[in-house]
């Protein structure tokens, strides 16, 4: 049986997403080990000798110790594969690695254009009635999504936001500083922080029980978020900005809305709220395709497609 090794970062989305690939591995019959970053032994990986190496690029803050690790491998045969949001992500010594493949979100070589995944099964909730109207998950402390949470907050009041405390108050300084509210609309903001969320099953439930979940854009040149799989996974409705990519795997309308200015997303979140009944048939539509299209396991088999022929 083929080996292979899952490095496992310290973050929970690369958490989720790399175990998520953990399964795939074994669901295609390899004998998978997993190594938390902090726990790598390059005279361990030596003596296993794994036919792949998989690893998750993103937020990753080991970036010269894992460079150092991957100089070490003596395993000639040994394959990795680097996976990222953005190729710059993947450090550019492994990039131009003969036995390192690198795939990331959106690729000029499409080939090597590898969208999100999501363990569906780990994010199926039972829907007991909606107990949140507008959500926000992720961190708010980029100045587009300040701007964006203080025009939200001004037209339908305290929201709910699910991050890191020091990720909201560092929101609700540079709000304050840039003057996106007044003191009014500063305080119902405030009100609007709910905490971090733990794990995919209190997750799962935020995005199943709220009518609205809001997808942001942390930058510009970033087009689709592993936040909207999960969100659909979960049975949540989703509003998300307008990417090709994004529309080019959900029928925009039917299994996802988008929007493409700040006024359009006020004006159908407003809309979404009174018509909940329609939100609904678009809620089974997105989580239709997202468990039949979007496994780890298809994505997985894509990549080893180019890696093998």
């Amino acid at each position: 049986m083929d080996k292979v090794l899952v490095i496992i970062p310290d973050n929970n989305k690369s958490k989720y997403i790399s175990k998520g690939f953990s399964s795939a591995f074994r669901d295609l019959s390899y004998f998978v080990f997993e190594k938390k970053i902090y726990d790598l032994n390059i005279n361990e990986i030596n003596r296993i000798s794994p036919e792949i190496i998989f690893i998750f690029w993103s937020d990753v803050k080991q970036v010269n110790e894992l460079i150092s690790f991957f100089e070490s491998i003596k395993c000639e045969k040994t394959k990795i594969i680097n996976y990222a949001e953005d190729i710059e992500d993947i450090p550019s010594k492994l990039r131009n690695r003969n036995n390192s493949y690198c795939f990331s979100y959106e690729n000029k070589k499409k080939k090597y254009s590898i969208i999100p995944a999501v363990q569906a099964q780990d994010y199926k909730r039972k829907f007991t009635g909606y107990k949140y109207l507008i959500t926000f998950a992720g961190n708010p402390a980029y100045l587009n999504r300040e701007q964006l949470l203080s025009k939200i907050v001004y037209n339908f009041g305290i929201i709910n936001i699910f991050c890191r405390s020091y990720d909201f108050y560092k929101s609700v300084d540079e709000i304050y500083k840039n003057n996106f509210l007044d003191s009014k609309y500063i305080d119902l903001y405030r009100e609007s922080y709910r905490g971090y969320v733990e794990n995919q099953k209190e997750l799962s439930y935020i995005y199943s029980h709220s009518k609205v979940n809001i997808d942001m854009l942390s930058n510009k040149n970033k087009k689709i978020n592993y936040r909207c799989f999960e969100i659909l996974a979960s049975g949540g409705f989703l509003i998300a900005p307008y990417s090709d990519i994004l529309v080019k795997n959900f029928e925009n309308g039917k299994e996802i809305e988008t929007y493409s200015t700040d006024f359009e997303l006020i004006d159908k979140i407003r809309f979404y709220l009174t018509n909940t009944n329609l939100a609904q048939l678009i809620i089974a539509k997105g989580k239709k395709n997202v468990v039949s299209n979007h496994s780890f396991y298809d994505r997985l088999k894509i990549m080893l497609k180019v890696i093998y022929g």
